[in-house]
């Protein structure tokens, strides 16, 4: 996904790979769906095939130079997104464990 970003990014990029990968975004977070997501789990097959599809797709549009240079740089930044997501774990472990403790005070 992060190899996505990266080729979505660059300028060399045509926009016929680009769209899929825009169309995927907005349909993911977009609210009108193809079949309701109240509907009890068909509302959300629709997401899981249609957005994995586009995404493909997308790659399969790719340029292979693109895609190169694209992992080179996800990799290059990897370590510095695991950083991030650790802390940000450690963070709201603290915030919970917080709310825990200030909650069981409140309710003695």
């Amino acid at each position: 996904m992060l190899v996505l970003y990266f080729a979505v990014r660059d300028r060399n990029t045509p926009v016929v790979a680009k769209l899929p990968a825009l169309l995927s975004l907005i349909y993911l977070l977009s609210p009108i769906d193809l079949i309701p997501d109240f509907i009890p789990f068909i509302g959300y097959l629709d997401d899981l095939i249609i957005v994995p599809l586009l995404l493909h797709l997308s790659f399969i549009l790719l340029p292979a130079s693109i895609v190169a240079s694209s992992r080179l740089k996800a990799q290059s930044q990897l370590k510095k997104i695991r950083i991030v997501l650790i802390l940000l774990c450690v963070v709201l472990v603290m915030i919970m464990a917080g709310i825990f403790f200030l909650g069981k005070e409140l309710f003695r």
